[in-house]
């Protein structure tokens, strides 16, 4: 056999065997790449939701903080204005057109509510301290015990 046609033949087999390990590579690439790429998938989706859900669980927290800092409030100025209704300066601060919550602030909770037309609250007897809300609930009026 020719010198020439030796190298040939030895170029070939070469030749062949980077084509095989080629073909075998990319095969095996095509084959795992998708399983791997729905693993990452699944993987992303499930930490989206995660992040999705720390969002909502962080939006909870943010309300009931703003609630609770909302009764922290009512209760801190009744600790600094003095018993809520009891006290005439707490009546000589409200003013028309306060809603219910800044009149709750202000003289706490009545011990009883009548609801129609007007609303009215009542501190504590019927006759002496009341406050009378419109539809809107917009304080409209109020007689000091």
């Amino acid at each position: 056999m020719p010198a020439v046609l030796q190298i040939k033949t030895v170029i070939w087999r070469k030749f062949m065997k980077c084509l095989k390990i080629s073909v075998a590579t990319i095969f095996i690439f095509l084959i795992i790449s998708p399983l791997t790429y729905g693993a990452d998938t699944a993987q992303d989706n499930e930490i989206n939701m995660l992040r999705q859900k720390v969002v909502e669980l962080e939006n909870r927290i943010k309300e009931m903080e703003a609630t609770l800092a909302k009764y922290q409030e009512k209760d801190k100025a009744l600790d600094e204005s003095g018993d809520g209704w009891e006290n005439l300066k707490n009546w000589r601060r409200l003013k028309t057109g306060m809603n219910t919550d800044e009149v709750l602030v202000i003289l706490g909770t009545p011990i009883k509510t009548i609801d129609g037309v007007k609303t009215l609250w009542y501190y504590p007897d019927r006759y002496r301290g009341y406050v009378s809300f419109d539809d809107k609930g917009r304080l409209t009026g109020w007689h000091e015990p």
